[in-house]
């Protein structure tokens, strides 16, 4: 399979994934909050599950889809806070400007041909970056600085574009690397990080105006 064939396998399951990761959020109203921390907790074991049944093609997909709508469980109630204040118009933004930086990141690896496979010098840059706003975010759960978390959310932003280009080249250069649905997989949680982020910056910027 060529890596433009192996592409459009992966965009497909991730656009589905997209999907079911909408139906979650829609029924995270029904969720008691008190169930949250077990999903999240669950979603981050079916991370694990999903590599470790990659190959098998009944599991695979499940427990994808299962985590994605785990996900969108875990997202809702963010998306609702907008919503209910009145502010449905960010997630919208939101969504938009996520898709467009996915768009345009994606149509870079083919304009500037850009192949980064197995680069451990990246994966090294960008995993300990992402080590670092990990560490930022738990401290500003005690400090409770919204400007803080606006630097923070936009260095997210910004990591997980580089994660969007390793990964796209990954899948277009190496398809033997991974299946579609780890690819998958990490594109999506790039998305849906990128996703969160934008909320948190535009609900930061719509209230400093």
């Amino acid at each position: 399979m060529t890596g433009d064939n192996f592409l459009s396998k992966v965009l497909l399951v991730f656009t589905e994934s997209l999907i079911v990761a909408a139906v979650g959020a829609y029924f995270s109203k029904f969720v008691p909050s008190g169930l949250f921390i077990i999903i999240f907790i669950v979603e981050i074991i079916l991370i694990f599950v999903v590599n470790r049944v990659r190959n098998n093609p009944i599991l695979a997909p499940l427990f994808l889809f299962l985590f994605a709508f785990l996900s969108g469980l875990t997202v809702g109630p963010l998306v609702y806070t907008f919503i209910n204040a009145g502010a449905a118009s960010i997630v919208i933004q939101a969504f938009v400007i996520t898709s467009l930086i996915f768009v345009l990141l994606t149509a870079s690896v083919f304009v500037f041909k850009i192949n980064i496979v197995g680069s451990k010098k990246i994966t090294g840059f960008l995993f300990v970056a992402l080590i670092g706003i990990i560490i930022a975010s738990v401290v500003n759960i005690f400090l409770h600085n919204p400007l803080f978390q606006f630097y923070i959310s936009t260095a997210v932003v910004l990591i997980f574009s580089g994660y969007i280009i390793y990964d796209i080249s990954n899948i277009v250069n190496n398809p033997k690397m991974t299946n579609e649905y780890v690819a998958a997989l990490n594109l999506y949680l790039d998305f849906v990080n990128i996703f969160i982020a934008l909320l948190e910056i535009l609900g930061f910027l719509e209230n400093k105006g």
